[in-house]
């Protein structure tokens, strides 16, 4: 497990298109994410009843067909303290199946999908594995969609904007070194393992818009900034962009309620053990939103 900084925010985030991976948490704030559909988990800490965590199950539909989601706590030895399910339609994003499992070593938390098992977490794990949802939701399809894709991206090493394809996602066959000084970036040097995904600031938002479909030719944070249109601040919504020539970061809204709006965005954020930096995080928009240098752009399209 790569160490971090921020211990209290590991999660687990699969890559694109692939299966879970609980062997190798990740720090984020989703738990886990799948496409077509994503699913996801976050918690809250209740007091009452002697101590539980209130677990809140996301299924985020981008496909054209219905999808199924079950969550239970299972007690082993006992067996089930709770089961439900629910369903998402056609490009609907359902956000509930609230599942109270209490804080008891060996009780597990279960999600499946359609009927498959695709999270088996014990409740003493869950402060590691899970965190409070950081993401409002939008009205817009496309703005899900990109969401979607950039949240499955959570924990991607950064790569820095002199890292060619390797800045939009790609991952490199055997790891090499990404060179600030080669593009006239003025950025550091950073690592990218052998297997491991990559984004730059804009390379990522490049992706999340072109997977939803949204026509979007800009691919650095200076072309955004001077092509994409300009809105108020005060007129933010999730989706919209927070751009400075130099970096771009995603608005999310304040999905938890804690009066702290997030963005989602590709910088390096900590160090791993291998060198590489770990890059694409959900962290606070107050710094974006109170710089005069930021200023709020939508996409057209969304």
């Amino acid at each position: 497990m790569r160490s971090s900084r921020k211990c209290e925010m590991l999660a687990i985030v699969s890559a694109i298109a692939s299966l879970f991976a609980f062997t190798t948490p990740a720090r984020a704030d989703y738990t886990f994410y799948r496409t077509d559909p994503h699913t996801g988990a976050c918690w809250n800490k209740v007091t009452a009843y002697g101590g539980v965590y209130q677990v809140t199950n996301n299924l985020l539909n981008g496909t054209a067909y219905t999808h199924t989601a079950t969550v239970q706590s299972y007690r082993p030895g006992v067996g089930l303290q709770s089961n439900e399910g629910y369903t998402a339609g056609p490009g609907e994003w359902k956000v509930g199946g609230i599942v109270h499992v209490a804080i008891v070593p060996g009780d597990e938390f279960k999600y499946y999908l359609d009927g498959t098992l695709v999270a088996s977490i014990p409740a003493h794990g869950i402060p590691f594995y899970m965190q409070n949802c950081k993401t409002a939701t939008s009205p817009s399809v496309k703005v899900r969609l990109a969401l979607s894709y950039g949240l499955a991206a959570l924990d991607s090493v950064y790569t820095g904007a002199c890292a060619g394809q390797y800045r939009f996602g790609a991952a490199p066959g055997t790891g090499i070194w990404h060179y600030g000084s080669s593009c006239g970036s003025g950025q550091g040097n950073y690592y990218q393992p052998a297997g491991a995904r990559g984004f730059d600031c804009s390379g990522l938002v490049y992706n999340m818009f072109q997977y939803a479909g949204v026509p979007f030719g800009w691919t650095s944070s200076s072309a955004m900034k001077d092509g994409i249109p300009k809105i108020a601040k005060s007129s933010i919504q999730v989706g919209d962009l927070l751009v400075k020539y130099g970096h771009v970061a995603v608005y999310l809204g304040d999905g938890d309620g804690d009066g702290i709006p997030s963005v989602l965005e590709a910088t390096p954020e900590w160090t791993n053990p291998d060198g590489s930096k770990t890059g694409v995080i959900i962290s606070d928009a107050n710094k974006y939103l109170q710089d005069p240098a930021y200023t709020a752009h939508r996409v057209p399209g969304v």
